[in-house]
């Protein structure tokens, strides 16, 4: 009764966020049912439900035939501590400069400009990605070669990737990052760093003892939610950006990259469904352990 009570009571906010509830239903639990296949031996005159069940037998050809499952894990797993540690690092650098500008106005075009990259499609990256590495007439092997040395053919050459992907990402992703840590900055009680200058404290002081300490929640609670995806990755800058060239797959090529490639490639949706099912349950035992060792450590700073 007094759930009925309190739910008529709130209806006009349960109604606005219905629809959110909706699609969040719709997205990411009715699939859920799909989870099946990683099971099954998928035939389509049978259907999903009506195909013959094969045990493990999906994932045992995903782990033990050849090194594809470890390898996969390797290059997704790296690029996830990479991309989160250089995020990170960049974005709180980026939302201290922006607080700390004297001139507020300039600060605000600043960032206006540095989150445009974020609405850039990765089609659009790729492009201008390419137009840089392109074998011998790329603007970057133009450069080469003016100053003596020989043309780089970065799509056949996957030494070269980590780092142009690390560089990638972070031009897309820091602006954003730096906007939710900058709407933390000024969230600060202004009087913290008043009573700091009457202490004697320096810029310095202020900022690794007050500014620092005050993003930490922000820091945490964005790892931990990255962590549910610590096994996907962004498939438009691996398959995009790449321009999906299979002689960079060694170091390129991610969990994601691979089911998309499988899918387009294969009717082998049952071990697809497997590296799947393999991404979500390391994604959950990695967030709910996470967030298990920061309760202990810091409970006020957990995500529940």
């Amino acid at each position: 009764m007094k759930l009925l009570k309190n739910t008529y009571k709130n209806r006009t906010l349960l109604f606005m966020a219905l629809p959110a509830v909706i699609i969040m239903i719709l997205f990411n639990y009715v699939p859920m049912f799909g989870l099946v296949l990683a099971f099954k031996k998928f035939n389509f005159a049978k259907g999903i439900f009506g195909s013959d069940w094969c045990g493990l037998d999906n994932f045992k050809y995903l782990f033990l035939v050849g090194e594809t499952a470890w390898k996969l894990t390797r290059n997704t797993v790296l690029y996830y501590i990479a991309f989160t540690i250089t995020g990170t690092v960049g974005s709180v650098m980026l939302a201290i400069g922006i607080n700390e500008m004297v001139l507020k106005k300039t600060g605000r075009v600043f960032q206006s400009f540095m989150i445009l990259p974020t609405f850039i499609s990765y089609i659009a990256v790729s492009f201008v990605v390419y137009a840089f590495l392109k074998n011998d007439t790329g603007m970057l092997n133009r450069l080469i070669v003016s100053l003596g040395g020989e043309s780089i053919r970065f799509y056949q050459d996957d030494s070269k990737w980590p780092i142009i992907l690390l560089i990638v990402n972070m031009w897309k992703q820091i602006g954003y990052g730096s906007v939710l840590y900058l709407s933390v900055l000024t969230g600060i009680d202004p009087n913290l760093y008043e009573a700091a200058a009457i202490d004697g404290a320096s810029a310095r002081q202020k900022m690794w003892y007050i500014t620092l300490p005050m993003l930490v929640p922000m820091v945490i609670i964005r790892t931990l939610m990255g962590l549910g995806r610590i096994m996907h990755s962004d498939t438009g800058l691996f398959y995009q950006v790449t321009k999906n060239s299979p002689a960079l797959y060694d170091t390129t090529q991610v969990l994601d990259s691979y089911v998309l490639n499988a899918i387009m490639s294969s009717t082998d949706y049952g071990m697809t469904a497997a590296t799947t099912f393999y991404q979500s349950v390391v994604g959950f035992l990695m967030v709910v352990g996470t967030n298990l060792i920061i309760r202990k450590i810091s409970p006020d700073n957990a995500l529940f």
